[in-house]
């Protein structure tokens, strides 16, 4: 998959994709220092579109999390399209030179950052909407057309 062939209405149409969680019951994995979660999943309307949905959270700082979401092609090559994160660092936006200060914010891969040989989601902006893992997982799913707005993905596993 030449990921340089992708435009933004590309990207756009992969995050807006009707999409459902195919392994619901997905385990918490412990790597490092933080604890991880993937989901499958599969565009409803072509089960041949696959996902992945990541949930990551530090084992010694909650306010350190990520969620996000990935195509994956049957190659096994991947793409994260959007990652939201928690409050714990400032971010940089290489090509518009600005700087989103410590807080929630959002990446988004960008056709900019892909043929710039930049991280494709290296585009983040601030967000108000979630100021907890949970809180990002509900945000992910509203704005990327999963299914599965029920799914409380840290209880009952999760326990430090």
């Amino acid at each position: 998959m030449d990921l340089k062939l992708l435009t933004d209405d590309d990207l756009e149409s992969m995050r807006r994709a009707p999409k459902i969680i195919v392994n619901p019951r997905a385990r918490w994995v412990t790597k490092g220092g933080h604890r991880e979660r993937n989901f499958m999943l599969h565009d409803t309307r072509d089960a041949t579109q696959s996902y992945r949905l990541f949930l990551r959270i530090s084992l010694t700082n909650r306010s350190v999390f990520s969620a996000g979401l990935a195509r994956v092609w049957p190659t096994e090559e991947t793409l994260v399209l959007a990652r939201y994160n928690g409050p714990y660092h400032p971010h940089r936006n290489v090509l518009e030179r600005t700087k989103v200060p410590p807080g929630c914010h959002r990446h988004l891969a960008t056709h900019r950052y892909i043929v710039a040989d930049l991280d494709p989601d290296g585009f983040a902006e601030a967000v108000s909407g979630y100021n907890s893992l949970d809180g990002a997982f509900q945000c992910l799913c509203k704005d990327c057309g999963i299914a599965s707005l029920a799914l409380h993905p840290l209880q009952p596993e999760l326990e430090f």
